[in-house]
C-alpha cells in the first residue's frame, strides 16, 4: 500500500506541474524499458517514431470539461506470431489499476490508467491463452519471426537486432545487432529466412529525416537502399508478401497509401486508394491488410480498404488466417477495465473473442 501511495503521490504532482506550466506538451504513446546490461550501449536510448500519434495525444475539451494531454500505455501491444502459428510473442505492461480523479467542477473528470512498469517487457504465450512468460525485461519494437521459425527480427531504440529461437524461449544472453547507425525500424523477413526488409533514414541528406526502404542479408550484411524518399516522400514498415511483392507506405500529399514493388525495387506501383492514413501493411493469400485504428483490408487493387473491426492498434496475422491485435481505446474520459488487450478473429473478421486479460 506504501508503495501505491507513493505512485500515486507521484502521479499527482506531475499532473499538477503540467496544468501550472504555460504549454501543452504531448505525451507519447508507451516507451522502451531500459535496455539489459548484455545489449551494446551505443544508440540504445529510444528516439520518436512520429509515423503514428493519437489524435488524444493533445490535451481536449469535451462538453466544457478539460483533459490533461496524456494517453494510457498500451498494457498488450505489438503482437507477432510464430509461423506455427500456436505461440503468440507481445509486450506487456500490467495493469495495475484505474482511479477516477475530479478535473473541475461536477461532471468534470478523468481517469488514471496505473500499470507496473517492474513487469514490462517481451512475453510469449500459446495461442490458447496458456503458458505465459517474459523473456526480456524491455519491450520489442516492431518484432518480426522469420518464416523458419529460428529468429526474431526486432528494433529496439533506433537500432535493429536479432535473438534466437530455441523452442521454448529466446537466447536472450547471445542477442546479434544487425545495424549501428541511422534510424531503423519495422524488420521483416522473406521467405527463405535469409534477407531483411527495412526501413531506414541512414542515407537521407544531412538536416533531413526521410525514411526509405532497405533490405540486408539475415546477418546485417550486404544493406542496400531500394526507394529513394528525399524530396518526394518517406517510404516505409515493408512486409515481403508471399507472392514475392514488397508491399510498403509510400506519402502522398501528406496521407499514407499502399505501394507494392519487385524485391530489388523495381515496379513500384500504388495498390491502396484509402486516403485515411493506412499503416503496417500485411499481405495475405491475395488480400493486403492493414492497420489506421482499424483493422480493414484491400479486396484488390486500387480499391478502398473494408473495415473488419475498431478500434485496433497493433496486429499480426498468422500462417494459419487468424488475426490478434490490440483493442486499445485512448480515451481517458471512460472507464474501460479491459483496454489494450488482444483478440483474435479470422482473416474475414468473424470469430471475434477476447484472448488476453487485465486482472487486478
Amino acid at each position: 500500500m506504501k508503495k501505491m501511495a507513493l505512485r500515486l503521490f507521484i502521479v499527482i504532482i506531475g499532473l499538477l506541474y503540467s496544468f501550472c506550466s504555460c504549454k501543452k506538451v504531448p505525451v507519447e504513446a508507451g516507451e522502451i524499458i531500459a535496455v539489459k546490461d548484455t545489449l551494446p550501449k551505443k544508440d540504445t536510448l529510444p528516439v520518436k517514431d512520429t509515423l503514428f500519434k493519437p489524435d488524444s495525444l493533445l490535451a481536449a475539451d469535451f462538453n466544457g470539461c478539460a483533459f490533461p494531454a496524456i494517453v494510457p500505455p498500451q498494457p498488450y501491444s505489438n503482437p507477432v506470431w510464430h509461423p506455427d502459428a500456436q505461440v503468440l510473442g507481445f509486450n506487456h505492461t500490467p495493469l495495475e489499476t484505474i482511479f477516477k480523479i475530479q478535473n473541475g467542477n461536477q461532471p468534470c473528470f478523468w481517469y488514471m490508467y496505473i500499470h507496473k512498469p517492474d513487469s514490462a517487457g517481451f512475453y510469449l504465450m500459446n495461442r490458447d491463452g496458456t503458458g505465459l512468460k517474459r523473456i526480456t525485461n524491455y519491450k520489442l519494437s516492431s518484432p518480426s519471426w522469420s518464416p523458419d521459425g529460428k529468429w526474431l527480427a526486432f528494433s529496439l531504440g533506433s537500432q535493429l537486432y536479432k535473438m534466437r529461437y530455441t523452442g521454448s524461449g529466446f537466447d536472450t544472453a547471445n542477442i546479434i545487432q544487425l545495424t549501428d547507425h541511422g534510424g531503423n525500424f519495422y524488420p521483416n523477413w522473406n521467405a527463405t529466412s535469409d534477407t531483411i526488409f527495412y526501413d531506414s533514414n541512414v542515407n537521407s541528406p544531412v538536416g533531413a529525416s526521410f525514411y526509405s526502404i532497405w533490405k540486408m542479408r539475415s546477418d546485417g550484411t550486404g544493406k542496400t537502399e531500394l526507394t529513394q524518399s528525399a524530396g518526394i516522400g518517406d517510404t516505409r514498415q515493408p512486409f515481403v508478401g508471399l507472392d514475392n511483392r514488397v508491399y510498403f507506405l509510400k506519402y502522398i500529399s501528406g496521407s499514407a497509401e499502399i505501394f507494392s514493388m519487385n524485391r530489388d525495387g523495381s515496379d513500384q506501383t500504388q495498390y491502396s486508394n484509402n486516403g485515411d492514413g493506412a499503416r503496417t501493411p500485411k499481405y495475405w493469400q491475395g488480400k493486403l491488410y492493414y492497420e489506421g485504428n482499424q483493422i480493414g483490408v484491400v479486396l484488390a487493387k486500387g480499391a478502398k480498404g473494408v473495415k473488419l473491426v475498431s478500434p485496433a492498434v497493433t496486429y499480426d496475422i498468422s500462417s494459419k488466417g487468424e488475426i490478434v491485435y490490440s483493442k486499445m481505446e485512448w480515451s481517458i474520459s471512460i472507464y474501460n477495465k479491459q483496454i489494450g488487450t488482444l483478440w483474435i478473429m479470422n482473416a474475414d473478421g468473424t470469430n471475434n473473442r477476447q484472448l488476453t486479460f487485465n486482472n487486478f
